[in-house]
């Protein structure tokens, strides 16, 4: 076990502190009014060990201020430790820089630098686990964010291998495969929400067949027996009718017959007459629909010519570029300062003493004019190479402005073709539309002169048929054998058929419903008992995995638990249908760390967290505990490590042993 105790903490120029150094026993109390600087004293001891704040957060901002101003000078946190009984003392300064600090480490007066610093340090324990086993809030603010890190944490600390647990239960492994638990269960339980739907529809499905109403064949049967009873009497009768009117039934069948063939012959020319309609309706709507689509195009190609360029535009740039381009060419060299300079002559009073207002020697004489001369020449030369540029510059200006015409007149004459183009397709449309329209109105008038009925006045084989209905009527009518009576009981044995038909096609119906119903019943059912079973191989599943977290869940709080005393870690909780859902909570005497524990309690579970999570990892540190004012110090335990507590009173900043 690694033991660690701090004797000695000295700061300068560290946030509040100017010069400051204080002794620490076993069991230390910092008490002080707020902003005394008893979290700075925490802070300085977490920055030195794990370059963080007693929160967790980044040192950043730790220079003393005078007046609002940063101080010069060093910043230095300072620790002197019984590390395993051996003192150590380990120091950190930061150092102030035009544009940046540096920091400086070093360990019983020798200097490190970053790198070992840290490795040294981890000779304790990495800085996070320094931190989580020094402080209950860092701990307790990682259970705040989440629980899942919470309980990996601790299953890390108490080296619990959650794995090690699914191995040993090879059914539940089969059912998981290569995914979580978690994950799992949450597809099963939806699994078996679909399933459950599925069973919900079978069910409303099976009710519903239940209570449809099918025809009992037995009553129809029963029907059917009467109706062929009456029918054999009529029948009997027609028969005997029959055999007196012989004559007059032959005749009354072959004008039958011939009915049917005149309403046969009717029928073939109505089905031309609505062929005929077919066609054109099919007709016309094919050029109702080919004229949309010319007068859509039509629309597109008007819309092109009005958004698009006009060629008149392009002539306004083009006789822009024009009389640009005259202008240029026109334009000529400004030769005024040309024929100045030439003009220019040497001026005798430059030969001439300015002071005694004598004439200069004639070899200094001939000098002025000879630099007169030079400077003229070069000031001559300047002014044509002006003219010279002038003219190159005057070229290029025209043959840009010619090259941006010529494409400007290429440009115009594309566009007057591209337009041309499009009004040649406005005029083809036009006259497609007006051509589909002739065609639209001719389909019509060919529509409006269909007969509703057709015209069977010319129909040769129809007229023949109609003579010879007449004829064979004449005869009928001639005849005289019971007819009204025979045509009596004819109707009334032809009612009875078709009665008899009607019953027996009701009976075969509902002997099809009452098959066809057996089976879909029979079917239901069986999907129901599938579906069913489905779902008690997925709640056989569930339980499994139901049982598994139970007992993976008892067996980390049995590796975790017997290391805390005051409270103890709920891993496994279960929501409102009594399925378990893994948590990680800190129970005191039955209330939740964070539902309601007094501030009393949840000091000593704070020391209970802090003292356990060192026991889990082997180590012996100095605990602290801040806000202890609410808590009685015979509460506070003896757990064998240093304690630092601290809490608010109405002094000065004190820090004694107790």
């Amino acid at each position: 076990m690694k033991t660690v105790e701090l004797k000695q903490l000295n700061i300068e120029n560290y946030k509040k502190f100017e010069s400051a150094g204080y002794q620490f026993a076993p069991r230390t109390m910092v008490s002080g009014r707020n902003r005394q600087g008893k979290t700075t004293l925490m802070d300085a001891y977490f920055d030195t060990l794990t370059g963080k704040f007693a929160d967790g957060t980044s040192p950043n901002n730790v220079r003393r201020k005078e007046d609002g101003e940063e101080v010069e000078g060093v910043v230095s946190r300072e620790l002197t430790l019984l590390i395993d009984g051996e003192e150590t003392v380990i120091r950190k300064e930061t150092k102030k820089g035009k544009s940046s600090s540096t920091t400086k480490y070093q360990v019983d007066g020798f200097d490190y630098n970053q790198t070992k610093y840290k490795d040294f340090l981890k000779r304790i324990a990495d800085p996070e686990t320094i931190m989580m086993c020094s402080n209950a809030r860092v701990f307790l603010n990682e259970l705040r964010k989440s629980t899942a890190s919470a309980r990996a944490t601790l299953e890390k600390t108490a080296g619990f291998n959650a794995d090690k647990v699914l191995q040993d239960n090879p059914e539940v492994l089969e059912i998981i495969k290569n995914h979580s638990v978690e994950e799992v269960v949450k597809k099963l339980n939806k699994d078996r929400k679909d399933i459950q739907k599925k069973i919900d529809v079978k069910k409303v499905e099976i009710d519903t067949l239940k209570e449809q109403e099918i025809p009992d064949a037995r009553v129809l049967e029963e029907k059917r027996e009467q109706v062929l009873n009456h029918l054999i009497v009529l029948r009997q009768k027609e028969q005997q009718l029959s055999d007196s009117g012989k004559a007059y039934d032959e005749l009354s069948y072959e004008i039958v017959g011939l009915k049917k063939s005149r309403d046969a012959i009717i029928s073939n020319a109505a089905e031309a007459l609505q062929e005929e309609n077919r066609r054109i309706v099919s007709l016309l709507n094919d050029r109702r629909f080919k004229q949309k689509q010319e007068e859509d195009n039509l629309r597109v190609l008007e819309n092109f010519l009005v958004t698009a360029e006009k060629p008149e535009r392009i002539q306004q740039r083009i006789t822009v570029l024009q009389e640009k381009y005259k202008q240029t060419y026109a334009s000529t060299f400004d030769e005024t300062a040309l024929n100045a300079i030439q003009n220019e002559k040497f001026d005798p009073e430059s030969a001439i003493c300015p002071t005694c207002r004598q004439a200069l020697p004639e070899e200094q004489v001939e000098r002025l004019k000879t630099e007169f001369e030079q400077k003229k020449q070069e000031r001559i030369h300047a002014e044509l190479a002006k003219k010279e540029q002038f003219k190159a510059d005057k070229q290029q200006k025209l043959k840009d402005i010619a090259e941006e015409g010529n494409a400007e007149v290429a440009r115009r004459k594309e566009v007057e073709e591209k337009r041309k183009d499009i009004e040649s397709q406005i005029e083809q449309t036009k006259k497609n539309i007006s051509t589909l329209a002739s065609e639209i109105a001719q389909k019509n008038q060919e529509l409006e002169k269909l007969p509703s009925e057709p015209d069977m006045s010319g129909n040769e084989e129809y007229q023949a048929v109609v003579a010879e209905i007449q004829k064979k009527q004449e005869q009928l009518d001639g005849l005289t054998n019971n007819s009204e009576e025979n045509a009596a009981v004819q109707a009334e044995r032809m009612s009875a058929e078709k009665e008899l038909t009607g019953i027996e096609t009701k009976i075969e119906m509902a002997k099809q419903a009452v098959q066809k119903q057996t089976e879909t019943l029979e079917q239901l059912n069986a999907d129901r008992k599938k579906l069913g079973q489905e779902d008690s191989d997925i709640q056989q599943k569930l339980d499994m995995l139901k049982e598994f977290s139970i007992k993976k869940n008892q067996k980390l709080a049995e590796a975790i638990n017997p290391h805390f005393k005051h409270f103890q870690f709920q891993f496994l909780d279960y929501t409102q249908d009594g399925e378990p859902v893994e948590v990680c909570k800190m129970i005191c005497d039955g209330i939740g760390y964070f539902d309601g524990l007094n501030h009393s309690d949840q000091i000593l579970c704070n020391i209970d967290l802090v003292n356990g999570l060192q026991k889990l990892n082997g180590l012996n540190l100095p605990i602290w505990v801040d806000d202890v004012e609410s808590v009685n110090a015979d509460r506070i335990p003896d757990t064998g490590r240093q304690m630092i507590l601290l809490k608010v009173s109405d002094d000065e900043l004190k820090v004694e042993g107790i």
